[in-house]
């Protein structure tokens, strides 16, 4: 397992890389804030995705709406680091978060 700080580290670049995607967006449309820990997007001021580190697991939980994943870190050599569900059902949590805010916001996000 990975020490904790390695773990923290790696979340707070990759809540950071999401924040700095949505910096900008209209915020009417999608706006961030990454605060305490926490990334919350609030779409069309109506919808909340909320990402959230689980330390003890070392994953990312996300909930949008009324669904929930988690996700871990791949362990992938010679490739950038990969969030993906800890379900195997190979969703990457970048993607997802793009293509929620296409469906949610009609918002197009870079990571």
């Amino acid at each position: 397992m990975m020490e904790e700080n390695d773990y923290r580290q790696r979340v707070d670049e990759i809540f950071r890389r999401i924040d700095a995607a949505f910096e900008n967006v209209d915020p009417d449309l999608a706006e961030s804030d990454y605060a305490q820990g926490t990334l919350v997007i609030n779409f069309r001021q109506m919808h909340k995705l909320i990402l959230s580190p689980q330390t003890p697991l070392r994953q990312i939980w996300m909930a949008f709406r009324n669904r929930a994943w988690h996700f871990a870190l791949a362990e992938t050599s010679g490739q950038p680091e990969t969030w993906t569900d800890d379900r195997g059902q190979g969703v990457d949590l970048l993607g997802l978060i793009a293509e929620l805010a296409r469906e949610s916001a009609s918002v197009q996000v870079a990571f």
